[in-house]
């Protein structure tokens, strides 16, 4: 039997990574044994912390937000861009049910 994948994205910002799985409404902040959001020095820091837990990086999406508009006189922008990071790690059974029966919509 093939075992069973669990993914999640990541997003790093201000030193801190967030990860989604799919089981709650937003992207949870990694915290440390007393509960403080875990700080990292660099994106890579944080990078070799998630292949440290055993999880494999397997794609980057950037979305940008933001408008912008030209006319006669020129034109302002103002957008910003987040990358995401796509993990899977092998987990077993039970555990990718406990979940996937919290990612429902109600």
């Amino acid at each position: 039997m093939q075992a069973k994948k669990v993914f999640v994205e990541m997003e790093y910002n201000k030193n801190s990574i967030k990860l989604d799985d799919g089981s709650s409404k937003k992207a949870q902040t990694l915290k440390d044994e007393n509960g403080n959001d875990l700080k990292f020095i660099s994106l890579i820091g944080a990078l070799n912390y998630m292949s440290l837990q055993g999880w494999e990086l397997l794609d980057t999406k950037s979305v940008t937000s933001g408008s912008g508009y030209v006319g006669a006189y020129g034109g302002a922008s103002s957008t910003s861009t987040k990358v995401y990071y796509i993990f899977s790690k092998e987990v077993s059974d039970e555990e990718l049910q406990d979940i996937v029966s919290k990612s429902y919509k109600e």
